[in-house]
């Protein structure tokens, strides 16, 4: 009989573990958010900076779901220009980071390598950002902490005056307890 209870019991925690885990969704959402660049100088080789927030909770899902959030999973992030105006030889070495949105400094980075912007623009690519998973797991980690990450635009213009828009994509997996 001892055992019997025993085995019931067993059955009894693991069947309310299956069921707080069936009470978990999943869903997709993809962020995005525009670093506008005004460089006005007439120069060559310009540094550039531009600093933006990306909050999550745009996002009408995880606006809804924000305090249930247990996880992000990051499964790609890029870029694409929407707009530009300036030389047409432009190009832009640099990087597009991310950090803590309560920080002022990146925490993890991906480099862009001598981008022709009205190239880009005129072709409507989306470019991909490469990380490596651990890298990923750090933005996912920001994003579940503070539903919103920094991101970064830093590094050179070949010639200015230049002005364009970058629209900044991420695609994210959400796990959330439900409502």
């Amino acid at each position: 009989i001892a055992l019997v209870v025993l085995v019931s019991f067993t059955t009894l925690f693991t069947s309310c573990d299956l069921f707080e885990d069936a009470d978990d969704i999943d869903f997709d959402a993809t962020l995005e958010e525009t670093i506008t660049v005004t460089e006005e100088s007439t120069g060559t080789n310009v540094a550039y900076t531009e600093t933006i927030l990306l909050d999550a909770t745009s996002d009408p899902d995880i606006d809804e779901y924000q305090d249930k959030i247990t996880g992000f999973t990051v499964k790609k992030i890029s870029y694409q220009l929407t707009s530009y105006d300036g030389p047409s030889l432009c190009t832009f070495s640099g990087t597009l980071a991310f950090g803590d949105a309560s920080l002022a400094t990146s925490t993890v980075s991906a480099t862009i390598t001598n981008l022709n912007l009205q190239q880009a623009f005129t072709s409507a690519q989306i470019f991909d950002l490469t990380f490596n998973q651990a890298d990923a797991d750090k933005i996912a980690a920001l994003l579940k902490d503070d539903k919103a990450v920094k991101i970064y635009l830093n590094g050179t213009l070949s010639q200015t005056p230049v002005y364009c828009t970058i629209r900044v994509i991420v695609d994210v997996s959400v796990k959330a307890d439900a409502l």
